[in-house]
């Protein structure tokens, strides 16, 4: 299943959107303040593209009142969560191909950026296998 394809870009997207009990809360930034929108405009935004153009509709939010912003480490796991496995494979093979090419690396400085890259890949596709034993609130 592609991160692309309409349902994980569905729900991807719809982790910009907190409910509220009168609506819901639009954040464009992990930490933006909150949007209050209405249903029917989280539907609207929701069936744009995950590459289309939003701009026209966050033009319409312009001069509404905020809400503080939000928690950014549970947005942060929710949306580890709404990436495919297959990415954490890929991501996981990009990251050990670094480490490696930083080991064998004779130059310091690159062999240095080659191994802190292929670590950093390496914890991103852990976090995104450890995003699905997580408890989260959804």
């Amino acid at each position: 299943m592609a991160l692309f394809s309409p349902p994980p870009q569905r729900e991807t997207l719809a982790l910009s959107f907190e409910q509220t009990e009168h609506g819901f809360l639009y954040y464009h930034y992990a930490w933006s303040r909150g949007i209050p929108v209405t249903p029917e405009e989280r539907e609207a935004y929701l069936d744009i593209p995950v590459f289309g153009l939003r701009h026209t509709w966050r033009r319409s939010l312009a001069g509404r009142e905020t809400a503080p912003p939000r928690a950014y480490w549970p947005t942060l796991w929710k949306l580890l969560r709404t990436m495919p496995l297959s990415m954490a494979f890929i991501v996981l093979n990009v990251g050990a191909v670094g480490v490696l090419f930083g080991l064998y690396e004779p130059n310091i400085a690159l062999a240095v950026v080659y191994t802190a890259f292929g670590c950093a890949m390496l914890l991103f596709s852990g976090a995104i296998v450890a995003s699905r034993f997580r408890r989260i609130p959804r």
